[in-house]
């Protein structure tokens, strides 16, 4: 049977001192041109197909390919398992392992271990103020949860009655259906009608979750709110989402963080951005002052001959940069406010500024 059998190498274009990522490459271009949904059903396509992913089998695993290197084809080189690991890694459905059903000791027969099943992932939010996005902080967050029942631990039997394995998948919860084709027979799986996919039988399911494995609970987390988050951003934690039973995986848990809004500040980039209103003369003739910032007050002086818009800026004052350790700036635009409404005092003391500085007013 050796000598019928094409080299590997030749199989997939690649010399024989390749490397494994060159063995990947090819394999995964050829696997995709006889694709057999690519080709229509072509049946030299499929054996095109079927001979590539037999290569890469043998080639893409050291052991088997020293074994191929020193001693040429074997039938013990190829098993189902190898296919089903191609096609997990590069996407393919089940449905080509029919192209694998003979010429492999008889074809592939008898059931596929279930795969564990996972819960899914959930979002929550959590809020925050301006300063504690600023600096951080670890915050306790409570939320709801698919969790593992704790009355029957998770099997959905209530207690003293067994879980058995589903008879008529044998516990993998899935049935595999032959029907011929033009390309040969196709292999298709659909979950167990029976168990539903669980490949387990419960006579007496747990009243606190019926049979579920799982029920909806409260549970309250701690996570660190790093310094310098954004509003909007999301932060994941593995493995704290909901649960399908004991014999599951969990989900993550998606904690969106939403900062509330600061009555004096606004935040861009990583500078807090602030206003200080101050008088025409204030702004004139220049003032001590006290603003506050995330740090605290903080003493400034305004300068003799201030403009309107004037940016006042202080280093090091503003938001942490996100994972990070450097800090923004605190910059203040200074507003003149012009009065509206004068007293008769306060006009006449403008009109003789005006008349000092020659200026036309009335």
């Amino acid at each position: 049977m050796a000598n019928t059998k094409r080299d590997y190498y030749e199989i997939l274009g690649v010399s024989r001192t390749c490397t494994i990522t060159e063995i990947k490459k090819s394999y995964r271009k050829l696997a995709r041109q006889y694709h057999p949904d690519v080709n229509n059903g072509d049946p030299e396509a499929a054996e095109k197909f079927k001979e590539i992913s037999e290569a890469y089998a043998v080639l893409s695993d050291d052991g088997k390919r020293d074994q191929y290197d020193r001693f040429g084809f074997s039938n013990n080189l190829i098993n189902e398992a190898d296919f089903g690991d191609i096609f997990s890694e590069f996407g393919f459905g089940d449905i080509f392992s029919s192209f694998f059903g003979s010429g492999f000791g008889g074809g592939f027969s008898g059931s596929r271990r279930r795969a564990r099943s996972r819960g899914s992932d959930l979002e929550i939010q959590a809020e925050v103020s301006f300063k504690e996005s600023a600096f951080g902080i670890k915050k306790e967050i409570e939320y709801e949860v698919d969790d593992v029942c704790l009355e029957c631990n998770g099997s959905g039997a209530s207690k003293g009655s067994s879980v058995d394995t589903c008879g008529q998948c044998g516990g993998s919860g899935q049935m595999r259906v032959t029907r011929q084709t033009l390309i040969g027979n196709v292999i298709t799986t659909t979950n167990c009608d029976r168990c539903s996919g669980s490949g387990k039988i419960i006579s007496q399911p747990c009243k606190e979750c019926q049979g579920k494995g799982y029920s909806n609970t409260k549970k309250k987390i701690k996570v660190d709110i790093p310094a310098g988050i954004h509003d909007g951003d999301r932060m994941r934690v593995t493995g704290k989402g909901n649960s399908l039973g004991d014999d599951s995986i969990k989900g993550d848990l998606y904690i969106t963080v939403r900062v509330e809004d600061h009555p004096e500040f606004k935040r861009k980039d990583d500078n807090v951005l602030a206003e200080l209103k101050i008088s025409f003369a204030q702004a004139a003739l220049g003032f001590n002052t006290e603003v506050n910032t995330l740090d605290g007050p903080e003493k400034i002086k305004i300068k003799p001959g201030t403009q309107p818009e004037t940016k006042i800026i202080l280093r090091s004052k503003g938001f942490v940069q996100l994972n990070g350790y450097r800090r923004g700036s605190h910059i203040i635009n200074v507003k003149v406010e012009i009065p509206a409404r004068l007293s008769r005092k306060e006009k006449q003391l403008l009109a003789e500024y005006a008349k000092e500085r020659k200026e036309s007013i009335g």
